[in-house]
């Protein structure tokens, strides 16, 4: 009996420790959106990079890694799943639709747990109606509303 009540001790402090130390691993990670405060040309796909590394400065591989792009109380939804190209870096091509403020959220997911933050970028150019209801690049098409 004592010996499976160690066990059930040791199991349990085992498995607080597991889920504890990957929590707080991403916490640690920075998250770096290449594109941040730049002007984009509107009505173009662009090549968005996000950049993670841990507390070290090394590289750091997330479960998933996706973004979704508006425009403050606009309706022209830009996302998708960020692609590895290699070791902490991501990718996705989406274009912008109409010039002016646009934020971006990158949410990364790892052991089950995800964050997100969130960065700005601009656009100019003329209105690019094809993509006014957004673009979802894992399907290749725009919303259907």
């Amino acid at each position: 009996m004592k010996n499976i009540v160690n066990f059930m001790t040791f199991s349990s402090i085992f498995i607080v420790l597991i889920v504890g130390c990957s929590a707080q691993e991403l916490e640690k990670v920075t998250v770096e959106f290449k594109e941040e405060n730049q002007t984009l040309a509107t009505g173009e796909f662009h090549t968005y990079q996000v950049n993670l590394a841990d507390e070290s400065g090394d590289p750091f591989s997330a479960d998933d890694v996706s973004i979704y792009m508006n425009m403050e109380r606009m309706n022209h939804p830009m996302q998708g799943t960020m692609q590895a190209v290699e070791e902490g870096k991501y990718t996705v091509d989406l274009p912008l639709a109409m010039e002016g403020e646009w934020y971006a959220e990158v949410t990364v997911t790892y052991d089950n747990e995800e964050t997100t933050e969130r960065f700005s970028l601009y656009a100019e150019g003329d209105m690019a109606e094809e993509y006014m209801k957004g673009y979802d690049a894992d399907t290749g098409e725009v919303p259907q509303n």
